[in-house]
């Protein structure tokens, strides 16, 4: 076995259990095939499906499996033909949903997760409503400690985010958060979630290849 890959399980393996401690549903798996399988495992055909923006999901085939129409009670967020005021009402809708999927920006070994949004519709369904909480994230995503975890959201996620969308924000010109005032700025609110409660109920996924920002 390589130094990284060695490194990689230690660091994995180190992060499950601080997780599990904390009270999260916490798993790994080795590839992007492998997480969709464990999503198709969870979460049954009727269950009501939602989800927040996120490169990871898109990156290991969420999209294809679970838009194909073999769950109906999915809340499609991206369905072109939403009006802004209908696409409000769905997302309101997914703060009671069964199953609620999204990723992080950051996790600390320390078993804690740092997510970024500018509405915080993410944030809120991952932190209270929907009755199972998912996150799945990338082995890289894993930081020594909160204070990395938040760094790492505010100087490496973030600012990627903002180059993804094309915000013309100053971060994707100079590559670094300035902390600006933009009415374009898409980071409005940052949830640092440290507990699962009830206990359980949010499932950590970690998938030990390199996915998302």
């Amino acid at each position: 076995m390589k130094e990284l890959d060695i490194q990689k399980e230690i660091i994995v393996k180190r992060t499950l259990s601080a997780l599990r401690k904390n009270f999260f549903t916490a798993e790994s798996v080795e590839t992007k095939e492998d997480a969709l399988a464990y999503l198709a495992k969870l979460i049954h055909k009727d269950a009501i499906i939602g989800y927040g923006g996120s490169r990871t999901l898109a990156q290991i085939g969420f999209d294809d499996h679970f838009k194909s129409g073999a769950y109906p009670n999915l809340l499609n967020r991206d369905d072109a033909s939403l009006s802004p005021e209908a696409k409000d009402a769905l997302q309101l809708k997914m703060l009671s949903a069964d199953f609620f999927l999204s990723s992080c920006n950051a996790l600390s070994q320390g078993g804690e997760l740092v997510l970024t949004d500018k509405w915080g519709n993410r944030c809120a369904g991952i932190t209270y409503g929907p009755k199972t909480r998912v996150i799945v994230t990338s082995w890289t995503k894993i930081t020594r400690d909160l204070a990395s975890a938040l760094e790492r959201d505010r100087h490496v996620a973030s600012v990627l985010n903002n180059i993804r969308f094309n915000t013309k924000n100053p971060c994707t010109i100079t590559g670094e958060c300035t902390n600006c005032t933009s009415d374009n700025r898409i980071c409005g609110v940052t949830t640092i979630l440290s507990r699962s409660f009830p206990k359980g109920s949010v499932h950590v996924l970690i998938v030990k290849e390199n996915l998302g920002f």
